[in-house]
């Protein structure tokens, strides 16, 4: 008989109807002008982005719902909710509070948000894992959802890759063995890189204030929205760490654990194939889950949608060993063990 663990009960993923393809006019001046670092950004075909008048919580909502039929859950059986919704309507508080009403989740559910870079999947499932086992919850829901393609620069080479989506899952004690659990992480980081990589302001004209102002000098400057930098250490940084020193987190998990990579199904944080490839040569893992040619990069959620749709859509996902690899812009690369039928 299975053992009694917190695993992942059901999953669900969801993403908006419109798409965007590689010959939609708003890269048209990326393939007149080639700026530095387009090389390092491919693999795409389709891109599901959100319509005027649509919200991420418009897919976050349906992924959330998804997963909690999935599992045969109810709202009010959950005890906390953990995610992040990137990038809200707010700096803060986060769209996981206005999933939270929409849920109808109990007010002793806390949103908590977990803004980390890119492995939100990852740092839940641990701290679900450890919370469920010490008694501090028993149903924890996970929920991501993205709309980067709103905040990228349409001249800048990263912006070819974004893409909307959202997934979900909920986690909670089971004797069922089919379902994955969390066994092991391991995490490299190499935070002199970071201010490589970032999601800010530019500012357009510097600001001027007087004494009788009640704004500072900066406040008083115009800014431009939003958008994801990449800057030329950055550029250094996706090869040198991103491809390159990363896959160590994922061999030395192996290692650790006494697996044959064979034996594992790979799923990663899909920015580009220029990435993927690489991992797949270092690692050579017995199946790799990626969907970059048609859903490009969802960015955070890539992993935890590649893993519900894999479990839906993908005959080549048998492997009773997952690792999933997310890559963080500041940097960090953290590899995640699950398994199922233990």
């Amino acid at each position: 008989m299975s053992r009694f663990v917190p695993r992942i009960l059901g999953t669900g993923h969801t993403v908006p109807g419109k798409i965007r393809l590689n010959d939609d006019p708003i890269f048209d001046w990326l393939k007149e002008n080639d700026p530095a670092g387009s090389e390092l950004f491919a693999g795409y075909e389709k891109r599901h982005v959100l319509s005027d008048g649509e919200k991420m919580i418009d897919i976050m909502l349906p992924a959330a719902k998804l997963a909690l039929d999935h599992a045969g859950i109810r709202p009010d059986q959950i005890d906390l909710l953990l995610g992040d919704g990137s990038v809200g309507d707010y700096r803060t508080p986060n769209t996981i509070s206005d999933l939270h009403q929409r849920l109808g989740l109990p007010s002793r559910a806390w949103p908590l948000p977990l803004q980390n870079s890119f492995s939100q999947f990852n740092a839940s499932m641990m701290m679900a894992d450890a919370l469920i086992r010490a008694g501090r919850a028993t149903y924890i829901l996970v929920a991501l959802g993205d709309n980067w393609t709103r905040y990228v620069d349409y001249k800048t080479p990263q912006s070819i890759s974004a893409a909307d989506g959202a997934a979900a899952c909920v986690i909670g004690p089971s004797d069922n063995g089919s379902k994955w659990e969390f066994v092991d992480q391991i995490t490299i980081a190499d935070t002199s890189y970071y201010g490589s990589m970032y999601m800010a302001s530019d500012v357009i004209t510097e600001g001027f204030a007087d004494a009788r102002s009640q704004f500072s000098r900066a406040e008083a400057a115009e800014y431009s929205h939003a958008y994801f930098h990449i800057t030329q250490k950055g550029i250094e940084g996706f090869t040198e760490f991103g491809v390159n020193k990363s896959p160590e987190a994922v061999t030395a998990l192996l290692k650790r654990n006494r697996l044959e990579a064979k034996d594992v199904c790979l799923l990663t944080h899909q920015a580009s194939t220029k990435l993927m490839e690489h991992w797949t040569s270092v690692i050579k893992p017995g199946c790799y889950v990626q969907t970059i040619k048609q859903y490009a990069n969802i960015v955070q959620c890539s992993v935890l949608f590649n893993l519900s749709w894999g479990m839906q859509n993908s005959p080549e996902f048998t492997q009773d060993w997952v690792v999933i690899l997310c890559l963080g812009p500041d940097m960090h690369a953290s590899a995640m063990l699950m398994r199922r039928n233990g």
